[in-house]
């Protein structure tokens, strides 16, 4: 059900971003040096906006992973990177191999209890030192929060062009444990309200995690 959704969601011309996330941008500038020397794993890429990102920037090493057909043939269209089909719980990539890696918007899509098991797969596969740069949905996230409840604040959402989709939703003190395992982290909290709707809220912790 959730690839089928998700190569669903990617044949709307909506879904096609064209723009990085200015969040990210502002991360990757202030971290990244030397970037002909790395190599840079995008987890989820979706229609490859950060592949781009990552190759206008300079990174040597590209690689774009996703568990939706839909999303490898758009993103196969920017040129940018290696592309293979996975789910984050099991990555096709050796251990030590990259020095970023990118989860944007991809690691909420699941139940709360296969987010310790990616996050080891993200630690195993970056080199020492390496960086995550990620978002999770907020616990205060009203808008994708809809459809069926599964308890523990995970829904099987109703939102028309993912429907079908396992979401989570994290508060702080989640966030804390779950990141314990990186060597140092950071966070931050991004909110907006939908144009002409006060009443609904998109909202996303901002990750950076060192290994």
């Amino acid at each position: 059900m959730e690839a089928r959704s998700w190569d669903n969601h990617y044949t709307r011309i909506k879904s096609e971003l064209l723009y990085p996330d200015e969040n990210l941008v502002r991360l990757l500038n202030k971290t990244v040096r030397e970037p002909g020397a790395l190599t840079a794993v995008d987890l989820g890429c979706g229609s490859g906006r950060h592949l781009k990102l990552l190759s206008d920037i300079g990174v040597a090493r590209i690689v774009g992973l996703d568990m939706s057909h839909g999303a490898l043939a758009i993103s196969r269209k920017t040129g940018q990177a290696l592309l293979a089909q996975a789910n984050n719980t099991r990555l096709p990539l050796k251990d030590d191999t990259a020095d970023i890696i990118i989860a944007w918007g991809s690691l909420h899509y699941n139940v709360k209890t296969d987010l310790a098991p990616m996050l080891a797969e993200i630690i195993r596969t970056l080199k020492k030192d390496g960086y995550l740069f990620a978002t999770l949905r907020s616990s205060r996230d009203t808008y994708l929060k809809r459809g069926k409840h599964l308890g523990n604040d995970t829904w099987i959402t109703d939102l028309k062009d993912i429907s079908g989709s396992t979401a989570s939703f994290y508060s702080e003190n989640e966030i804390k444990k779950e990141l314990s395992v990186f060597s140092e982290y950071s966070y931050g909290l991004i909110e907006r309200t939908l144009m002409g709707d006060m009443s609904s809220i998109i909202s996303h912790w901002i990750i950076q995690a060192r290994n």
